[in-house]
């Protein structure tokens, strides 16, 4: 049953970000750690704990995708796009969302 849940959430992950992709050549190609990437991290970091209601969840996900929206740090546009797609979609959304954003803060060395 374990292996059937994990692989489920493994298969939503990939969904979510291939819906969050983006392929139009408009994100420069950077993996450097620009302004608005590190406050879109810090403030998804800062607030992340509290967002224990869908409605906080979406709050979250809106500040967050204020900042990461303008950034051209790779991955971070992207990931912030699935970070709202997950905030009103259950818990287990969510908590895939929220993993994929925070990885995506990561792999371009933002530090928390």
């Amino acid at each position: 049953m374990r292996s059937k849940h994990l692989a489920a959430l493994a298969f939503a992950a990939l969904a979510l970000t291939a819906c969050g992709s983006r392929s139009d050549g408009v994100r420069a190609n950077s993996n450097k750690l620009d302004d608005a990437a590190l406050r879109a991290c810090d403030v998804f970091a800062n607030s992340y704990k509290a967002a224990q209601t869908t409605d906080a969840r979406v709050d979250l996900a809106d500040k967050v995708n204020e900042w990461a929206q303008s950034s051209k740090t790779n991955g971070i546009a992207e990931g912030a796009t699935i970070l709202a797609r997950g905030s009103d979609g259950g818990e287990n959304a969510w908590e895939l969302a929220a993993y994929t954003f925070s990885q995506s803060c990561l792999d371009v060395g933002w530090k928390a």
